[in-house]
């Protein structure tokens, strides 16, 4: 259950933050340190560097990037909490504290699956570009089609801004996405530059993006005409930074794999919820096909979902590691 501890204090200082991506990367950090300040009972801004390493290792940060910037949010907190007068030390223990420190609580345990939460706050959000960010939302959703071909005709007005609704070319029925995808995708369609990482200098280039009915747009070059949707070698050269920047092991389909994980946890919390039992039968491995647009069987002229081929990563394994359930799963 994620349940802020001092919530009222932390959220004051949340507050500090107008963009709510921010505060949901910072609350992401203050979720992971909670179980240890109710057993330390004590709040994050009375830590000591031990126990902050800790938490950053409890967030499980999979780069060096993630990590320092965890460390840089709880530093923040904790020069706030002092100034404010909330904390008892007076002296923040990472002030003097190289950001390289933060570097032995990288998970060296590659996962190609991840947590909704994983996703948002220790990947998309540290991702430079909309066009990354909303590029990662959609493939979770389910939106990649052969060749990336539903990413490269998704249009402006393809999208129903109020009610979420995606319409796919090829596809019967709207896709109904998140909140988070549909604000990804509106920062993707208004951005204008694109920053490309260059390893040899640790740093950003930036290029111009090619105004486009398109949301994934072309950059600038001698070579790029107007009006063109975005190649599939672009999609992949797009995806294979991503993994460079944030060292990540993932590719878009276990990205689509992770969103049915979460779908697959959804539907067991709702059964939870009404006093059904956790568990997952066919008629619900169905619905996630429906949406995540899996490949069918026929037999005798009856076509029916593959479930055997998503009962091969949404398992009850899975679900307890990502969403902390368990659940039973039907054999049929």
């Amino acid at each position: 259950m994620n349940i802020l501890y001092n919530e009222e204090i932390k959220n004051i200082f949340l507050s500090i933050y107008d963009n709510p991506r921010t505060q949901n990367t910072i609350k992401y950090v203050f979720y992971k340190s909670a179980s240890i300040e109710r057993y330390l009972d004590k709040d994050l801004y009375n830590f000591s560097l031990t126990q902050i390493g800790e938490v950053i290792e409890k967030s499980r940060p999979y780069s060096s990037t993630v990590a320092r910037s965890s460390g840089r949010n709880i530093s923040q907190y904790i020069s706030w909490a002092i100034e404010n007068g909330y904390s008892d030390i007076s002296l923040n223990p990472l002030k003097d504290v190289d950001s390289k420190w933060c570097d032995q609580f990288v998970d060296k345990n590659k996962r190609t699956h991840f947590s909704e939460d994983e996703l948002y706050n220790i990947i998309i959000e540290h991702l430079p570009n909309a066009q990354d960010q909303a590029l990662i939302s959609v493939l979770f959703e389910g939106i990649i089609g052969e060749d990336f071909k539903e990413l490269k005709n998704l249009s402006y007005n393809n999208i129903n801004w109020e009610t979420n609704e995606i319409i796919i070319i090829g596809r019967n029925t709207p896709i109904m996405v998140s909140d988070r995808t549909i604000w990804y995708l509106k920062k993707a369609t208004n951005e204008t530059t694109y920053y490309f990482y260059n390893t040899e200098s640790d740093d950003y280039t930036k290029k111009e993006l090619i105004d486009s009915k398109f949301i994934f747009k072309n950059v600038m070059s001698p070579r790029a005409k107007k009006g063109q949707p975005v190649s599939k070698q672009t999609f992949y050269s797009k995806l294979n930074s991503i993994k460079e920047i944030l060292d990540v092991d993932f590719n878009p389909n276990s990205i689509k794999q992770s969103g049915m994980i979460k779908m697959a946890a959804d539907i067991v919390k709702k059964k939870v919820e009404i006093g059904d039992m956790p568990e997952l039968a066919y008629n619900e491995f169905a619905l996630i096909g429906e949406k995540y647009n899996v490949s069918k069987l026929s037999n005798n002229g009856y076509e029916y979902y593959n479930t055997n081929l998503i009962r091969e990563f949404i398992t009850e394994d899975k679900l307890n590691e990502l969403y902390g359930l368990i659940v039973s799963i039907s054999k049929r």
